[in-house]
């Protein structure tokens, strides 16, 4: 018996207890959830999301998980337990890319991008404008320059040529030091002074390319890589790529996560939903997020029954239920209305 307790209390505790355990077998357990969420959903109606929750209860709690919580150590062992295994798992080498994207989601992707004209020409400007563009441009001209020029003595194939050739080495073995680089500095500066205009050239040739050839293009390279298995992407990324990805994202997750940008748009968020579901109710909220009662039911029905034998198995279950009726039981309440109601 527990301590403080009458005998008739510690009977109708035991009595209550046994009903509860009743209601948790097997047998009766879908009836007893069935009830409890139909009870829950029946006042749905009454109850409209302000009512229920504020937008700071809502922003606050998000701010915690989302903003302040620090991941244990534990967690990035555990990443990298699962990229490990997710990236080494089987499925990749019986995957093909057509299997992950069909070739309608692909076209659909391709044309919502490709009518982004006013996106993409603003690409196309900032990559040729990128001093970048303009060297790489620079040394694509000048090996091109030398290479055709060398091509153009070799390829000719006179009489003279391989004496051309012989005559030019010895030419340049006895030229001044340094002769060479001053005639590669030189070409270097000639293109240099003439890249503005094949940059130009470069942007109008771009700019011009027309979205359907472009597209057919894209289209027929798919054409080709959809075929391939998804584990291509080993080819280029490792196992250790991925588990060092993950760490500097989550790096970049926590500075992010810590600025207004990020906090304004955060909290606009939430009360752009609550601005729009606000004054309804939770049984059609519930509806427009597509959560429907026979998902409760089965949601419920997939874990309790496992998790309350487990519990029975390990002797917690009559503990537990116990615990939360007890100290009813206990109370000056009980203790008066067993005295005095016959």
């Amino acid at each position: 018996m527990d301590n403080l307790i009458s005998p008739k209390a510690d009977a109708l505790l035991n009595a209550h207890i046994q009903y509860v355990l009743q209601q948790l077998k097997p047998d009766n357990l879908q009836a007893t959830l069935v009830a409890e969420i139909d009870l829950i959903l029946a006042n749905a109606p009454l109850i409209t999301l302000n009512e229920a929750v504020t937008p700071k209860m809502i922003k606050d709690t998000v701010h915690r998980y989302a903003v302040e919580l620090e991941l244990g150590g534990g967690v990035f062992d555990i990443m990298g337990d699962i990229a490990r295994t997710v990236y080494n798992h089987e499925i990749h080498q019986k995957t093909t890319l057509n299997d992950l994207m069909s070739d309608r989601q692909l076209t659909d992707i391709l044309d919502k991008v490709l009518e982004m004209k006013d996106f993409r020409e603003r690409i196309i400007r900032e990559l040729v404008a990128n001093p970048m563009y303009s060297s790489l441009a620079s040394d694509v001209l000048y090996h091109g320059i030398r290479g055709y020029v060398w091509q153009s003595a070799v390829g000719s194939g006179g009489a003279g040529t391989k004496s051309l050739i012989k005559f030019s080495q010895t030419m340049l073995s006895k030229a001044p030091v340094g002769f060479e680089e001053l005639v590669e500095s030189n070409l270097r500066r000639y293109i240099q002074k003439s890249i503005s205009a094949v940059l130009m050239e470069s942007e109008h040739f771009l700019l011009r390319i027309d979205a359907e050839k472009l597209r057919d293009t894209l289209l027929d390279i798919w054409h080709e890589l959809k075929k391939h298995k998804a584990s291509l992407a080993h080819q280029f990324l490792t196992s250790l790529d991925v588990e060092e990805f993950l760490v500097i994202f989550y790096e970049f997750w926590r500075e992010f996560r810590q600025t207004e940008y990020f906090n304004v748009l955060l909290n606009s968020g939430i009360d752009a939903f609550f601005n729009r579901y606000g004054d309804t109710t939770l049984d059609i909220l519930l509806e427009e997020v597509g959560i429907q009662r026979e998902m409760l039911v089965a949601d419920a029905l997939r874990f309790a029954p496992p998790i309350l034998a487990m519990m029975k198995g390990k002797d917690l279950l009559v503990p537990m239920v116990r615990a939360h009726l007890v100290d009813f039981y206990r109370s000056d309440a009980v203790a008066h209305i067993l005295a005095t109601v016959e």
